[in-house]
């Protein structure tokens, strides 16, 4: 395929020679009659006087035509030039990105506005493919990490009661056990994941009571919030009703409970809040103890994201609820958000109403 440039140039040769011999036909015609009235006017003999005037125009014609076509094409050729260059650079990065390098970028050209705009938003992509690579790596990272770890101590135990150096006591079954349950646990919150994604795609909207959602889910857990002692406070607005699935909002409103009663410590308390904030519904839940890292805040919504691995491990979790709860505010036509400091986390969801 011929370069832009070269095209753009023949295009501007082909409109330089158009308008070069409109005008010299124009000219030659309108001088040629007026110059033939003036000789019969006067009576004076054309014929030589003619040709020499013919050939004198057409020798001034050529001359001015050589000159503005060779100014044109100077010009031309500088200017499409600024226009192919940053073009080129464009269609560097994006064979980069094709090619799996997201970390490739061009530089955005101020003097051609739209340029300008596809290089800006050819960045913006290539960050984003940044970072869901970034965060698919980290997914299989997690993944494998959950499955190696419990299959290692199968395989362990197994061997050593095979091979007589354990006995098959009710110990060794009880950790066995275990760790099959580890498993259990990540196959169910796949599963649940690849269910929810699918129940996500189809909301059923109607008037929700939001409050209301969030007293019951609260009730569910009474006794587990009652066990480790800590002491749950609400703090309700009366939104009134709001557009929205219940089923899908009763799970994120859930999620967030039960992420609160995971990360809070004994003795230590929660507040639950519901509110209208710049013309969007707010929940909103508030935990003391050890906080998020500042680190980990932008990525506790993807899933499998857990910043302390082992941690997280020894409370069950497996990663997939807050990137639910990001999910439900997304068919909503909400948002997610976290706040960590002072030694207390909150984390919210807000809903389009």
């Amino acid at each position: 395929m011929r370069s832009l440039f070269w095209q753009l140039l023949g295009v501007s040769m082909l409109i330089i020679a158009v308008a070069v011999a409109v005008t010299a036909v124009g000219i030659g015609r309108v001088a040629d009659g007026i110059f033939t009235d003036l000789m019969q006017e006067f009576h004076i003999e054309t014929d030589l006087l003619a040709g020499l005037f013919t050939a004198s125009l057409a020798r001034s014609l050529l001359i001015t035509s050589l000159v503005a076509g060779a100014v044109g094409l100077l010009l031309s050729a500088v200017l499409f030039r600024a226009v192919t260059r940053p073009l080129r650079a464009v269609t560097t990065m994006a064979g980069r990105l094709a090619a799996g390098d997201y970390s490739a970028r061009v530089e955005a050209p101020a003097v051609i506005e739209e340029v300008a705009s596809l290089a800006d938003s050819l960045n913006r992509m290539a960050q984003s493919l940044q970072s869901l690579e970034r965060l698919r790596a980290d997914l299989v990272a997690n993944v494998a990490h959950e499955l190696r770890t419990p299959l290692s101590n199968l395989r362990g135990y197994l061997e050593a009661v095979r091979d007589g150096v354990t006995a098959a006591s009710s110990e060794t079954l009880v950790l066995l056990h275990e760790e099959v349950m580890r498993l259990v646990r990540l196959v169910d919150a796949l599963h649940e994941l690849s269910g929810f994604d699918a129940r996500a795609a189809r909301p059923r909207r109607g008037p929700v009571d939001l409050e209301q959602i969030a007293q019951r889910q609260l009730v569910l857990r009474d006794a587990e919030f009652r066990a480790k002692g800590i002491e749950v406070r609400t703090d309700l607005h009366g939104i009134g009703p709001v557009s929205g699935d219940t089923d899908l909002l009763s799970q994120a409103v859930g999620n967030l409970l039960d992420n609160a009663l995971k990360y809070t410590p004994p003795g230590g308390e929660v507040t639950m809040r519901v509110a209208r904030e710049d013309g969007m519904a707010k929940f909103a839940v508030t935990n003391t103890g050890e906080g998020i890292p500042p680190q980990d805040l932008p990525f506790i919504f993807e899933r499998f994201y857990r910043g302390e691995k082992s941690r997280s491990r020894n409370l069950g979790g497996a990663g997939i609820g807050l990137a639910i709860v990001k999910e439900v505010a997304r068919v909503h036509g909400g948002a997610v958000g976290a706040d960590s400091a002072g030694g207390a986390t909150t984390i919210w969801i807000t809903l389009a109403t």
